[in-house]
């Protein structure tokens, strides 16, 4: 019996030893094949500053897309309300009478239809917070850079709708300008042809975009770094993002030109007191200025970028501090607020309103009014600064 003892005991080690000597070999297999793995796909350095964990980064682009969200939701409100209230308000005033006996009737030139550039603009921008906070959520949860907060943030956010919406703005600054009086003879052509090419380069972001959309989902890497790293497509689309941004920056540059030629071509603008005057360039030129000093960032950026892929395959500029700045946040707070400014005034029109009577009606349209020009509030905004200095005096 002690001999079959010693036999079963002798078994039982012998088996001990097997499967201890497999998990070894398992493990060290394991680790050759994990080893490997990372060989393949090796981790880039940074050329721009430290690199910030997706997390962090996600955080902050939620906080800054959620703080724009609800100023677009308030501006946006602000602009529909107009379809919302009533054209016209009568208010009787006993022992009063204006037009032969009729009422008093206060007048709102606030736009009853729906459209409007304005509008169009806000819409605009809200749908690209909706898209960039839902990535900038899903970056935060997983803390990693995959395939759909990649296609969310920079393909359709940074690269479509942004793009689209900042044109969309630009292209209102033309058509506000284009309605001064001074520098008529340039509308023919500038007029024109800049907007047009705004609009070819839209077409070409939006079309690159898509095809590197369509070819990171529909294609077989999983690892977004590597993605970038060896795919055509991505190289292309920086390309073509960097230029079509640095041609948005110059031609908001022309534009910034075109208004201040035409302000400081007004026949009493000489006579304006520079206090006046600093008003006047604050409202009108420095929102421009900052849109296309932020549209030049981005574009150096990414150029900058496509030049590292190409000199330095080891580096990249897509992961460190320097890229979210500089090319994520700030070209996206900026312009977004500037423009946010620009549009403040609801838009509005004379015309036909309910409840207003033909005779003063035709008083209203017989005035020349224009509220869509931005030249006609400078005597206004003239005549008050002369009155605050008289009074101060």
């Amino acid at each position: 019996m002690d001999s079959g003892g010693s036999g079963v005991d002798g078994g039982a080690e012998a088996e001990a030893y097997d499967t201890a000597d497999y998990s070894r070999i398992y493990y060290a297999q394991h680790q050759d094949y994990t080893y490997t793995i990372h060989a393949a796909t090796p981790e880039l350095s940074s050329a721009d500053g430290p690199t910030l964990t997706f997390r962090i980064s996600g955080i902050v682009g939620l906080c800054i897309t959620g703080i724009l969200w609800v100023i677009v939701s308030w501006r946006l409100l602000y602009h529909y309300s107009g379809l919302w209230n009533q054209c016209c308000k009568k208010k009787e005033q006993h022992g009063q009478e204006i037009l032969g006996g009729e009422e008093d009737v206060v007048i709102s030139h606030l736009r009853t239809d729906g459209f409007t550039i304005k509008r169009l603009l806000h819409i605009m921008l809200w749908i690209t917070m909706i898209v960039q906070g839902v990535g900038y959520a899903d970056m935060v949860g997983t803390n990693v850079s995959n395939k759909l907060n990649y296609t969310l943030l920079d393909i359709v956010g940074r690269g479509i709708l942004e793009f689209t919406t900042f044109v969309i703005g630009t292209i209102h600054w033309f058509n506000v300008t284009s309605k001064a009086r001074a520098g008529a003879s340039e509308k023919q052509v500038m007029f024109t042809l800049l907007p047009l090419i705004l609009v070819f380069a839209t077409v070409a972001v939006t079309v690159c975009s898509i095809f590197e959309a369509v070819v990171l989902l529909g294609g077989k890497s999983e690892d977004v770094h590597a993605f970038r790293s060896t795919s055509r497509i991505h190289r292309i689309t920086l390309v073509v993002e960097s230029s079509g941004w640095g041609i948005h920056a110059i031609v908001v540059s022309i534009c910034g030109g075109m208004v201040y030629k035409r302000i400081a071509s007004l026949p009493t603008f000489s006579q304006v007191r520079s206090r006046a005057k600093r008003n006047i360039i604050t409202k009108m030129i420095i929102p421009i200025f900052f849109c296309a000093l932020s549209y030049a960032l981005r574009s150096a950026w990414m150029a900058a970028d496509f030049a590292s892929r190409i000199l330095r395959p080891d580096s990249t500029f897509e992961s460190g501090l320097g890229w979210w700045i500089g090319n994520c946040w700030i070209p996206t707070i900026v312009p977004s607020m500037m423009l946010l400014y620009s549009i403040r005034k609801r838009d509005r029109e004379p015309g036909m309103i309910d409840g207003v009577s033909e005779t003063l009606l035709q008083r209203i349209n017989a005035e020349p009014r224009d509220y869509d020009d931005p030249f006609e509030s400078f005597h206004t905004l003239i005549i008050e600064d002369e009155n605050a200095t008289i009074s101060s005096s």
